[in-house]
């Protein structure tokens, strides 16, 4: 049941309206108009005391004017992860999600993203699932796939990843070869604009 739910959360992720494939982040975040009246960062949730392994977060990647690339990074999961469901939340009166593309983790895939409305601060993330033969154990720390934010005005809003790991009707999971959820930790993080 877990895994059917899973897969149709990815599928409904994938063919939304308004959803869209990757983007090239590097092109994106290089292009605009000359200076940003707001200048982006990010404070990273602390990870909790005890947690070693089993745990996705977001870091930092890279700042160009007025955006910012958020890295989603899973962390020393033994069990061979195959893909990704994420649904966020961010305050869209001070920030604007721009995109997604794949990370490092898997061969160059395809990462879908849909905001629907577009500007709704809820965003629906999807890492296609590779064939159970080619999921991979995580040693150490890998990027799964890429977030980009562009921040609109000066203020902060924290990214909160929503439905983590209730089973069932997973909106956020890290997902092992059979498409089923994997059980992580999830830390968030603020994005700040200056």
């Amino acid at each position: 049941m877990k895994r059917a739910l899973s897969c149709i959360l990815l599928v409904l992720t994938m063919t939304m309206p308004g959803c869209k494939q990757a983007v090239d982040l590097d092109n994106l975040l290089g292009s605009g108009s000359g200076g940003a009246a707001v200048s982006p960062d990010f404070q990273p949730e602390a990870v909790s005391p005890g947690v070693n392994d089993h745990y996705v977060t977001l870091r930092k990647s890279a700042v160009r004017r007025n955006q910012i690339t958020l890295d989603v990074v899973v962390t020393d999961v033994s069990e061979p992860v195959s893909g990704i469901a994420i649904k966020l939340t961010y305050d869209p009166t001070v920030a604007r999600f721009a995109g997604c593309a794949d990370g490092t983790l898997f061969q160059p895939g395809t990462c879908y993203a849909s905001e629907s409305p577009a500007g709704s601060g809820e965003v629906f993330i999807g890492r296609s699932i590779t064939a159970p033969e080619t999921a991979i154990a995580v040693v150490g720390s890998r990027t799964i796939v890429r977030l980009s934010f562009s921040l609109i005005q000066p203020n902060q809003t924290t990214i909160v990843f929503e439905a983590q790991n209730l089973g069932g009707g997973d909106a956020t999971a890290l997902l092992d070869a059979n498409g089923n959820p994997i059980l992580v930790s999830w830390f968030e993080g603020t994005l700040l604009g200056t």
